[in-house]
């Protein structure tokens, strides 16, 4: 395995650079020594440009070559999404609630799914028990928990539009750019001191 080597500063490297490394990484003749050191340096290079790399090179097919390519890719996103300063830490813990806050919405619309269901069983129930009243069978007694499931699907449906509402107002006031398109699933491996 190629020798670690320390973080980089993206500034002392150019488009030009860039292209030299796709070119290398791509290329025919290349040896797998070269691939893990082109690889161990995009790991270390906390940009969008080196994560692009790393997860174009990922589908190629001498991708096997370099063993430890999911480690630096993985290596690379925790790079470039670490904070330097307040501003980003803040926008970094937003990225971390907005995730959460989605979690909870996909547990908010599991529930309504299952109030649904129910409320589309009680609907057939109820149905077959009107069929039986029009005969005249009066001593059927149906306790009909379908207006409480409405309700809650309806408690939970507005529940959903606030807590998406939310979210947005979250994402508008990150203010770092390279967090703005950071997918907010990333943020479920991303741990804070503190967080159990």
């Amino acid at each position: 395995m190629t020798q670690h080597i320390e973080i980089q500063n993206p500034e002392q490297y150019t488009k030009v650079d860039y292209q030299n490394f796709e070119y290398l990484l791509f290329a025919d003749d290349t040896d797998k020594e070269k691939l893990e050191e082109i690889c161990m340096t995009l790991a270390h290079l906390p940009t969008v440009e080196a994560a692009a790399l790393l997860a174009k090179f990922n589908e190629y097919i001498r991708a096997k070559e370099v063993e430890w390519l999911t480690c630096a890719i993985e290596e690379n996103q925790y790079l470039h999404l670490t904070p330097c300063n307040e501003q980003e830490e803040r926008d970094i813990l937003a990225l971390k609630v907005i995730q959460e806050m989605e979690d909870h919405i996909i547990d908010l619309e599991m529930e309504y799914d299952k109030e649904d269901l129910g409320w589309q069983k009680n609907q057939i129930k109820l149905e077959a028990i009107k069929s039986l009243v029009a005969e005249d069978d009066a001593s059927i007694y149906y306790d009909n928990e379908m207006p409480c499931q409405k309700n809650r699907m309806i408690e939970l449906r507005n529940e959903i539009e606030t807590q998406e509402k939310i979210i947005q107002a979250i994402k508008q006031s990150i203010q770092t750019e390279r967090y703005k398109k950071v997918n907010s699933m990333t943020m479920q491996h991303y741990h804070f001191d503190g967080e159990e």
